[in-house]
């Protein structure tokens, strides 16, 4: 018998809603937070150093812990698509060895070759992409769209003088946004509707998973064809209320960063600075062959 909880997304998805629990980290200016969140991504994908992004793992995951917010609302959002990432990891192990072959082989089988560099890019792709999932969880859970919207707004909003649309990018962002929890109930309305109806998602069967794939692109014609109908009533509303855009418009919200603001930015950054040192600097090189020296030294 297919469990209830099976059809219900939302209560699964993580990314893109916002929990009001009222902490520190809540209370921080959207203008930070979304400048520590670029910095993290950008940090997460270019420092190519296990230890820099295990560091920054600590560092999300205790974000996470000031929240109030359960750690395991978090982590659903890697649920989905773990078996795709421990996938493209394997790939990962064993594509590496043709780029540095002069690597001592852990183990080899044909062409098959599995050397210390193999297994730290694996693990690496594995890190980035927690570090980078985890850290939008917890821009999500602590920032409501409102604030995302006038955070991006305030941000780009000098660039308006050489013609950026600052105010347009910002409510697109806020319309993409709060669509997701929308789309995700409509999927989930589709798929009780359809399993009332005797239709088979594969939940309960060895096969499950891919039978879930195939299940799911007839949801995709229906699911197309609301996502029109909310944007055309979106519009309709829209004009209705006079909306022309951002040129010429007040703000009713201005937001002033305080001291605790500028606290929690040096924090980030120095969390990111330290990531970008032991990277640039071959920390984890180091270690590693302080490790290796005292197995070598144990063992004689």
């Amino acid at each position: 018998m297919t469990k209830r909880t099976e059809f219900e997304l939302f209560t699964k998805l993580s990314i893109g809603q916002y929990m009001p629990t009222d902490s520190i980290i809540h209370r921080i200016d959207p203008r930070i937070k979304l400048v520590l969140g670029i910095l993290l991504i950008c940090a997460a994908v270019g420092l190519g150093s296990v230890l820099s992004a295990v560091l920054l793992l600590i560092a999300v995951v205790f974000g996470l812990l000031l929240t109030r917010v359960q750690l395991r609302l978090a982590f659903t959002a890697l649920r989905p698509v773990a078996i795709f990432l421990i996938i493209l990891a394997l790939i990962q192990v064993f594509a590496v060895p043709r780029l540095g072959a002069e690597d001592e082989a852990i183990w080899q089988w044909r062409f098959l070759r599995v050397t210390h560099e193999s297994i730290t890019a694996g693990v690496l792709l594995i890190l980035r992409f927690v570090v980078i999932v985890l850290g939008l969880s917890l821009f999500s859970f602590c920032t409501t769209t409102t604030e995302l919207t006038h955070g991006i707004e305030h941000i780009l909003r000098p660039l308006q003088r050489i013609g950026f649309p600052a105010h347009e990018l910002a409510l697109t962002v806020n319309i993409a946004v709060r669509f997701i929890p929308i789309l995700m109930g409509e999927a989930e309305w589709l798929m009780k509707a359809q399993a009332s109806r005797g239709a088979d998602f594969g939940y309960g069967t060895r096969r499950g998973f891919f039978r879930r794939i195939k299940r799911l692109f007839p949801l995709f014609i229906p699911l197309f064809a609301q996502s029109l109908k909310h944007a055309y009533s979106l519009s309709e509303a829209m004009e209705a209320r006079c909306y022309v855009g951002g040129r010429g418009r007040t703000h009713f919200i201005r937001l002033r960063a305080k001291a605790g603001d500028y606290i929690a930015l040096l924090a980030g950054i120095s969390v990111i600075c330290t990531a970008a040192m032991i990277y640039f600097f071959h920390m984890d090189q180091l270690i590693w062959s302080m490790w290796k020296t005292l197995i070598r030294g144990g063992i004689h």
